[in-house]
């Protein structure tokens, strides 16, 4: 009876590995496919100050006038620029930011010298303001407040009516 048992025993531990190895192959129904959304990412501080540069005049529309001086666009907090300019121009200046927070817009040619401040908020409002130029550059400069991020733009016209 022993010599029995084993061979039968073996029977049912290959039948047991069998089905058990095919129970683990049997194809089963494919698990949906899980989308994972990114979190949306705020835009970045260039991208602010394209949707700030879109409030002021348009460059190529002053350019054709013979009044567009000069543009800048970037970062609030790295929004520094000089230019070379005759004393005595006359210039309207254009500035808006986007983002949050506060920035103040110092314009300065020689003695000359215009701030303004700018609210950095969700949709960019054109700020205008005037300055005669006293010296052969013009100096901006944004000084930013406390949690100010986002991206600031503004540019220097000559006045319509003094068109060269």
């Amino acid at each position: 009876m022993k010599d029995a048992i084993r061979p039968a025993g073996a029977a049912l531990a290959a039948f047991a590995f069998l089905t058990g190895t095919a129970a683990c192959a049997t194809p089963t129904a494919p698990e949906p496919q899980r989308t994972l959304s990114a979190p949306s990412r705020p835009p970045g501080d260039q991208q602010l100050a394209e949707v700030a540069a879109k409030a002021l005049s348009d460059p190529d529309a002053l350019d054709e006038d013979g009044t567009f001086v000069l543009s800048a666009t970037g970062a609030v907090e790295g929004s520094d620029s000089r230019s070379q300019i005759d004393p005595g121009t006359p210039l309207v200046v254009e500035a808006a930011c986007v983002g949050e927070g506060s920035v103040t817009l110092t314009v300065t040619s020689g003695r000359a010298t215009a701030r303004q401040h700018l609210t950095c908020a969700g949709t960019p409002h054109a700020r205008t303001f005037a300055l005669t130029t006293r010296a052969g550059s013009i100096a901006f400069t944004a000084d930013r407040g406390p949690a100010t991020r986002g991206g600031l733009a503004y540019l220097a016209r000559r006045p319509a009516s003094e068109q060269r």
